[in-house]
């Protein structure tokens, strides 16, 4: 996958995270996703008109490693990947100051990362980037949906025929009773 906006989240290629972390101030979403701005390994996360990055170089990515114990860029991803998905990460979003915790408040290996909001132009380069950089994820997952699909029969396809035919209405029998008691040929749609 290439990038057509710079530095952004799509030159992280199949190492991009995207994930939505709630900010516990005021309970809003935001998208949070690697980047590797300005070469180096950077955490971003934006509410799709704002952005704010770790602006991590590699001096100061290197520093952040030794006071936290990490011993890779892998770990880092690792770390944020399982807070993600563990829902452990949490936010507080206060002007343009963001603080981003992975692990729970108590846990000593937790990791902090202070984000900085970017200027406009940069946040553009940036949303365009991660939009795009999503979109060629999407696309690389549906072609190897199509492609696991083509191999084998799809069970959502035939999950999905089945549970059709289950709605459609079926005749209980030529006569049904009316109110009065009387018969009429009307269908009943019992689903019997």
């Amino acid at each position: 996958m290439e990038s057509g906006a710079g530095d952004a989240c799509t030159s992280l290629s199949r190492n991009e995270i995207y994930g939505i972390v709630v900010n516990s101030g005021d309970r809003d979403q935001y998208l949070c996703c690697t980047s590797g701005r300005g070469g180096a390994f950077n955490i971003c996360i934006t509410n799709a008109s704002d952005v704010w990055s770790t602006e991590f170089t590699s001096e100061k990515l290197s520093e952040h490693r030794r006071q936290h114990g990490v011993t890779s860029t892998e770990e880092y991803k690792t770390k944020l990947r399982k807070a993600l998905q563990g829902v452990s990460a949490s936010l507080l979003v206060e002007g343009s100051i963001a603080t981003l915790r992975l692990g729970r408040d108590v846990d000593p290996r937790g990791l902090t990362f202070h984000l900085i909001k970017l200027p406009d132009a940069e946040t553009r380069l940036e949303l365009q980037a991660v939009l795009f950089g999503m979109a060629g994820r999407v696309g690389v997952l549906e072609q190897r949906l199509e492609r696991e699909g083509a191999a084998t029969a799809s069970p959502v396809k035939s999950q999905q025929r089945s549970t059709a035919a289950d709605f459609e209405p079926r005749m209980q029998g030529p006569l049904s009773r009316t109110p009065g008691g009387g018969r009429t040929s009307t269908p009943s749609l019992t689903g019997e």
